[in-house]
């Protein structure tokens, strides 16, 4: 994992640790690696954990980490914790290397140019959060009078943000870590960001692009 970060640091290039959290749902664990596999950009690295032991999750991430050997990584935990993935995040911010880190559910997909796009972005502002829109597929998301599947406007506040439509720089979500295993946990994340930074304001730059699904 060292040797991607420091081939794209000297490429000018922040690399991009990801982080996603797993139960079973294999078939939409293939499309959502295989998103990151598609990417344009290689700046990245992807570490699949798996909410306790499984061996079809162990047989399909083997078969991945031969197509992207020292870019795609998995791991199992010993039980199940059954906490929304919140303590799996947990242990993935514990071993992120990366400049920047996105925490996400392997179960969505990301669209092939979202490593460009954030690269892009980055180009132009050294920011500590960056922020970009979705597709969310469930029904009325934060509170918006939306059907399931329709376009999310994100903003940095509650029930206007998901856990996965952001990348935070790795040095804040280390020391922030994921301390809320309940379901507002997401929030409590992206509050505890806020409050690594003070008493200097959070920077948060926006793409104004769709960069994922949210299945």
């Amino acid at each position: 994992m060292k040797s991607v970060v420091s081939q794209n640091n000297v490429l000018g290039k922040r690399t991009i640790d990801v982080i996603a959290v797993a139960y079973q749902r294999f078939g939409e664990l293939k499309v959502f690696v295989q998103s990151w596999i598609n990417q344009t950009e290689t700046n990245w690295v992807l570490t699949v954990i798996h909410d306790g032991p499984s061996a079809e999750f162990e047989m399909i991430m083997a078969s991945f980490e031969t197509q992207a050997p020292q870019r795609v990584f998995h791991k199992t935990t010993e039980r199940r914790y059954k906490d929304y993935g919140h303590t799996l995040r947990d242990i993935g911010l514990k071993s992120v290397t990366g400049d920047y880190v996105l925490l996400t559910n392997a179960d969505n997909y990301f669209i092939p140019k979202a490593i460009e796009f954030m690269n892009e972005a980055l180009n132009q502002n050294d920011a500590d959060v960056v922020i970009f829109n979705m597709i969310h597929s469930h029904t009325r998301p934060g509170g918006r009078n939306l059907p399931p599947y329709s376009y999310f406007e994100t903003n940095y506040a509650p029930r206007s943000i998901d856990i996965s439509a952001a990348i935070v720089k790795s040095e804040l979500a280390r020391m922030a870590g994921f301390r809320d295993k309940t379901h507002d946990g997401d929030a409590t994340y992206f509050g505890d960001i806020v409050n690594m930074k003070a008493p200097l304001p959070l920077s948060i730059l926006k793409i104004p692009r769709v960069l994922f699904v949210h299945n």
